[in-house]
């Protein structure tokens, strides 16, 4: 008896931690605005200085 209350347990457990972690990480999908898109005609490009930028390294 006391085995089928903790599988039980676990299992309730189980349910409430994976709906809490998709709720989590599938929130924003469900969203209202969720298919909006972010406006394509602006660039995107990097904050990166062009200094800090990969390429061969500069002597000096």
């Amino acid at each position: 008896m006391g085995t089928k209350v903790y599988l039980s347990a676990l299992g309730i457990l189980l349910i409430v931690c994976l709906s809490i972690g998709f709720y989590f990480g599938y929130s924003h999908v469900f969203s209202p605005n969720a298919d909006s898109v972010p406006d394509q005609g602006v660039a995107q490009t990097p904050q990166i200085p062009l200094a800090h930028a990969s390429g061969p390294a500069q002597r000096r």
